[in-house]
């Protein structure tokens, strides 16, 4: 019950609670639960864009980036960035595996003005190059810049210009490739590129006692003076040389080149036989017979060797005052193709048989002062396109004197130089002149070292004269020009090749002129305040050249060395004249082992990049060692410079065939120590890799990086 009551109580008290509410808010609305709002999703996450690459540039070094991608990769300095530049060491350890000097190992660097080497600087930065891990390239032998020219004016200057004083007019150096004249016995021709004194050829004792004996005509009472050069291929050895009457002299021979001279007296007149005696191996060259204590005959005057001429055509010989007449102008020159004494001689070309009558083609000397009744001998060297009768006259006491070979005046003419002269008695009259006819037959005909002279006088009486001895030296005073020249230039190929440790050599550098394109560099399309054209003292304007290379081959097989030997020169992209001359060339001497073209090049020259990739290629097919050896751009651009540069890289390494790559030196360090100046003509130039005085590196130098690792497969970014 108690239970029921509790129940009707909560019932009747929720009845009067709704009671009371309904009562107090009927007119209110009835409040509504709100709905919870819609749940929308999060909103995706955007990840992090990646970071962009960044090149590293100290990755790795440049030199093993460019030899994993097939190419050796060098560079030139000099002794004053060397010096000035403590950058350059760590450049050089980093970036490039070779180095090629500037200045330092040329003529005029290491040649002093007496003729002696120095070392000192070229050894100082080879040293500190090796230890920064770089090779040496040799640069370079035979030049027509940068010589030591006073050493070798001096040289000249000193020289005898022709060998006319000599009583042994044939064979005296034995250039003929004989011992023709002489009465030999235990000798033999000896030809050798180093063991001769100058030119191809000497005479070598093959027995112990050998003799070499020639005659000569001498007057009784007058001194001569006997002169020769010799060594040693033993360790030292002795020549003897006894005169007709017995008079003797005896010199002991080193192994190194001395000129030996002593002066004999003949006590008897006419024909004197001059016999040398040598012991085995011992060489002997250029024997010279000279009357007069040495002076040689009395001249009226210098003659005429037309050295102080040049080569070209004939209004020169009237306007040098050389000579006063000369007729068939357009048939007469001075060449440089083929001379006696010097570089130059007189050209008569009649080979087309133009001349009707033997004065068509003719010319005539100056005026020589004489004496009358006294007798000159008249003589000049000749030779002939083969052999020919030649014909003179001289002029001077009235109507010419004609004289010809036709009569046995003196012998034709042939293809080899021989001495020629003919005596004239002067009745009358103070000059003479003597005039050469070049019409005579269809040939070409060839004159130099015109000389008058007075005949020899009477003899004078016998006497008695102390016993000769030898004087020795080494001086090349005396000799002629071109055997003096030829054996400074040996001397210094052979010096330097075995001095420098250098896996290459530029043996002959910037060989052909630029004007007449593809001609070999010669006195006429050569010159220059500091120019020496080697050639003009050789047998032509090639064989300076072929001479540079045989010696360098030789001197490289007698040390024991290895190196490509290369022709170097410049314009070869824009000049095909001057680049089909070059290959030719090449072609043509296997002593060539390597061909470099320098690669100077200015980004304002049309169509420079299909004019590189012709020349790459015709480089490449002369089957040679190519080697891009002095490569610098001017540009302001640096960009597009870049860009050439990457340009070149690719096509070298596209064109030439690893066997065949000699690598890439770029032409210096730093735009500030270039040769290009930075500034010339109003252009920012630029030419190189780094610049400021912080060796910033260019764009350039950043894009080679980058081509470099892609070609060798490396990755160049940052991890």
């Amino acid at each position: 019950m108690k239970r029921m009551k509790r129940i009707w109580t909560l019932v009747l008290l929720s009845a009067l609670a709704a009671a009371a509410a309904s009562s107090c808010g009927k007119d209110e609305p009835t409040p509504v639960t709100p709905a919870k709002p819609e749940e929308k999703p999060d909103p995706p996450v955007t990840p992090d864009p990646p970071k962009p690459k960044v090149v590293d540039y100290d990755k790795y070094a440049l030199k093993e980036v460019a030899e994993k991608a097939g190419l050796k990769l060098g560079v030139s300095f000099t002794y004053w960035e060397y010096q000035r530049n403590p950058q350059v060491a760590e450049i050089l350890k980093r970036d490039f595996a070779a180095v090629t000097f500037g200045n330092e190992m040329k003529h005029d660097a290491i040649v002093q003005q007496g003729g002696a080497y120095n070392f000192s600087s070229a050894d100082a930065m080879a040293g500190w190059a090796k230890a920064c891990g770089t090779e040496l390239f040799g640069h370079t032998l035979g030049w027509h810049s940068q010589q030591q020219r006073a050493y070798l004016n001096n040289v000249i200057a000193r020289a005898a210009a022709n060998n006319n004083a000599s009583l042994l007019r044939e064979n005296w150096n034995f250039e003929a490739g004989t011992l023709e004249g002489y009465a030999a016995s235990g000798f033999e021709a000896f030809a050798s590129l180093y063991d001769v004194f100058a030119g191809d050829y000497a005479a070598k004792a093959v027995t112990d006692g050998a003799t070499l004996t020639v005659d000569a005509a001498v007057e009784a009472g007058k001194p001569y003076d006997v002169s020769f050069w010799a060594k040693s291929l033993a360790k030292e050895g002795t020549v003897k040389t006894t005169a007709g009457d017995g008079q003797e002299a005896e010199a002991r021979v080193t192994s190194e080149w001395s000129k030996f001279t002593a002066t004999f007296t003949p006590e008897t007149l006419g024909a004197f036989a001059f016999r040398f005696t040598a012991s085995k191996d011992v060489v002997i060259d250029n024997i010279r017979i000279l009357g007069e204590g040495g002076s040689g005959p009395e001249q009226t005057a210098d003659g005429i060797d037309f050295e102080s001429l040049a080569a070209g055509g004939a209004a020169q010989l009237t306007s040098s005052g050389l000579f006063v007449q000369v007729n068939g102008a357009d048939y007469v020159g001075v060449t440089d193709q083929s001379a006696h004494g010097g570089s130059l001689a007189l050209k008569m070309d009649n080979s087309s048989g133009y001349a009707k009558d033997s004065w068509d083609i003719q010319v005539v000397t100056k005026a020589f002062p004489v004496t009358p009744g006294t007798t000159y001998r008249i003589s000049w060297y000749a030779k002939a396109s083969r052999a020919a009768d030649f014909q003179i006259d001289i002029r001077g006491d009235g109507s010419p004197k004609y004289y010809s070979s036709t009569y046995n005046q003196f012998p034709k003419m042939g293809a080899d130089w021989t001495l020629q002269s003919v005596d004239y008695t002067v009745e009358s009259g103070s000059d003479l002149s003597f005039a050469f006819y070049g019409g005579v037959e269809a040939v070409t005909y060839y004159i130099d070292d015109i000389r008058i002279a007075p005949a020899s006088s009477a003899a004078s009486a016998p006497r008695r004269h102390a016993a000769p001895a030898f004087q020795t030296t080494n001086s090349l005073s005396g000799e002629l020009v071109n055997d003096a020249i030829g054996y400074v230039y040996r001397d210094w190929v052979y010096t330097m090749v075995g001095h420098f440790d250098a896996y290459g050599w530029d043996v002959v550098n910037e060989t052909f002129s630029d004007w007449p394109a593809g001609e070999f560099r010669n006195a006429g399309n050569t010159t220059g305040e500091n120019a020496f054209v080697w050639g003009r003292y050789f047998k032509s304007t090639k064989d300076w050249v072929d001479k540079a290379f045989a010696y360098a081959t030789d001197a490289l097989t007698r040390k024991g060395k290895t190196a490509v030997l290369y022709l170097n020169d410049y314009n070869l992209e824009t000049s095909p004249d001057k680049r089909k001359a070059y290959c030719d060339y090449v072609k043509g001497n296997p002593q060539v082992t390597g061909v470099g073209t320098q690669m100077h090049l200015d980004m304002s020259t049309p169509d420079l990049r299909d004019k590189v990739v012709a020349s790459l290629r015709d480089l490449q097919a002369t089957g040679r060692t190519v080697r891009i050896s002095e490569l610098d751009i001017k540009c302001s651009d640096l960009a597009a410079q870049a860009d050439l540069y990457k340009f070149i890289f690719e096509k070298y390494l596209e064109i030439v065939p690893p066997a065949q790559r000699g690598g890439i030196t770029i032409w210096g360090i730093n735009d500030k120590d270039s040769w290009v100046k930075e500034e010339q003509n109003g252009k920012q130039n630029r030419p190189l890799l780094y610049e400021g005085v912080n060796y910033v590196r260019k764009p350039a130098w950043e894009t080679l990086y980058l081509f470099l690792c892609e070609r060798a497969g490396l990755d160049p970014y940052k991890e």
